[in-house]
């Protein structure tokens, strides 16, 4: 099993990365998870808010939602099924985040999904969007059930908007699920003032294969060097 102390610590650093980006809302709420790999377990941020968090305010659970190691906040209590939802469906993700963005929000509050509108989302394998989960109150089953169904309906994403409500982002660990909340906030924004003076147009259908495919190429080329 992982070294449960180095995955507390990746949250952590996470968390620190998130803040800092400036994408949090006023209060910096949110929760944020990771799966224990080789394991059925997952840790959790235990209090509402991203400020000065320790390794104490993390929790262990078992992916059923029962509580193994630590004590859990009513507010993170509540949504402790919507980050277990995601490591049942997407056995390739590492990490779950939830943040109240505040322009990704403004998507959900309009219960609007946020297109393929900004390279930033292809290069990241999230081709199909930002997909919208319907509403349903925090934790409820209808709100999980409405994750799953966001989830199970869009194969190539990093993350879902929830009505009324904010944001989940997901990835292969903490590190990727938080630089997928950011990206989301940078597609909403763009989106919105693209929208402010004419219409935030969706990347062309046949260049976005091209689009990942000049990622990997220069990626594979590794780093390049002046020669002496």
């Amino acid at each position: 099993m992982a070294d449960i102390s180095e995955l507390k610590q990746q949250l952590i650093e996470a968390c620190k990365f998130i803040i800092n980006t400036g994408v949090m809302s006023l209060s910096n709420h949110g929760n944020f998870s990771a799966r224990v790999p080789d394991s059925d377990t997952f840790l959790l941020t235990a209090g509402g808010s991203f400020d000065s968090l320790g390794p104490d305010q993390i929790a262990l659970f078992q992916m059923d939602g029962t509580l193994l190691d630590g004590a859990v906040e009513p507010a993170s209590a509540e949504i402790v099924e919507m980050h277990g939802v995601v490591y049942r469906l997407r056995s390739d993700m590492g990490a779950a985040v939830h943040t109240h963005s505040p322009m990704a929000t403004s998507y959900a509050v309009a219960g609007q999904s946020i297109p393929l509108i900004y390279e930033a989302l292809a290069r990241f394998d999230m081709t199909d969007g930002v997909p919208l989960a319907a509403y349903g109150p925090r934790g409820s089953r209808e709100s999980v059930d409405n994750i799953a169904k966001a989830i199970e309906t869009h194969t190539n994403i990093g993350g879902v908007l929830l009505a009324n409500h904010g944001v989940l982002a997901f990835g292969a660990d903490p590190m990727s699920a938080a630089r997928a909340n950011v990206i989301i906030e940078e597609a909403a924004i763009l989106g919105i003032n693209a929208g402010a003076i004419g219409k935030a147009e969706p990347i062309p259908a046949n260049m976005v294969a091209y689009t990942q495919r000049r990622r990997d190429e220069f990626a594979s080329a590794g780093v390049r060097k002046a020669q002496d």
